[in-house]
C-alpha cells in the first residue's frame, strides 16, 4: 500500500511541472476549447493530490501511533507480569495461612 502511494506521489510530482509547462506553451484559445474535460481532470487530480499530501500522512501517523501503543502495552505486560505472579502467590499464601489458622482453631 505504501509503495503504491509512493509511486502515485512520484507520478504526480513528475506530471505537475509537465502540465504547467504545457499550459504555458498553449495559446489561450486552445485551452478554452478543452475547458470542461480538463477542468474535470484537474479538479479530480487536485482532490487526489490533496488526499496524498494531507489525508494520507495523517492516516499513516495513526498507524504509527497504533504500533507505538502496541509496543508500549507489550513492554508494560512484560514488566507487570512478574509483579502480578508475585502478588498472586502472596494472596494465595495469605488465604492458605488463613485457612490453616481457621483449621487449627477448630481442632482443640
Amino acid at each position: 500500500m505504501r509503495a503504491l502511494a509512493a509511486a502515485v506521489l512520484v507520478l504526480l510530482l513528475v506530471l505537475g511541472p509537465i502540465q504547467a509547462a504545457r499550459s504555458r506553451r498553449e495559446p489561450p484559445a486552445e485551452a478554452a476549447a478543452e475547458g470542461p474535460a480538463e477542468d474535470f481532470f484537474s479538479r479530480h487530480l487536485q482532490t487526489f493530490s490533496d488526499f496524498m499530501t494531507k489525508d494520507l500522512p495523517q492516516r499513516l501517523q495513526v498507524e504509527e501511533m497504533r504500533s507505538q501503543a502496541e509496543a508500549y502495552l507489550e513492554r508494560a505486560n512484560k514488566q507487570l507480569m512478574p509483579l502480578a505472579q508475585e502478588l498472586r502467590s502472596n494472596v494465595l499464601g495469605l488465604f492458605s495461612s488463613l485457612l490453616d489458622l481457621g483449621k487449627s482453631k477448630e481442632q482443640p
